[in-house]
């Protein structure tokens, strides 16, 4: 089991957390806008969050995912104001 434990914590998390975010990953990563996430998040949203790398169709995403939906509209409102 070690080896799938990744994969096993993602989908348990994924029923948990049941509102995602996804954003585009671009070609060289999200760099240190990753930590300002990361930080906005703990701050706004607690240690309700989770995040997981997704690879759909050739595609790269980070899909960000929260217990509740306001969290989720909350933080994605964030994302796509450019306040994060």
């Amino acid at each position: 089991m070690g080896r799938y434990k990744s994969v096993l914590m993602a989908e348990r998390d994924a029923r948990h957390f049941p509102h995602h975010v996804e954003l585009p990953i671009p070609p060289f990563g999200l760099g240190k806008r990753l930590d300002i996430i990361a930080a906005w998040l703990n701050t706004h949203i607690g240690p309700d969050w989770r995040s997981y790398s997704h690879l759909e169709k050739g595609e790269h995403t980070a899909r960000y995912m929260f217990r509740s939906e306001e969290d989720a509209a909350e933080f994605e409102t964030a994302i796509k104001s450019e306040r994060i």
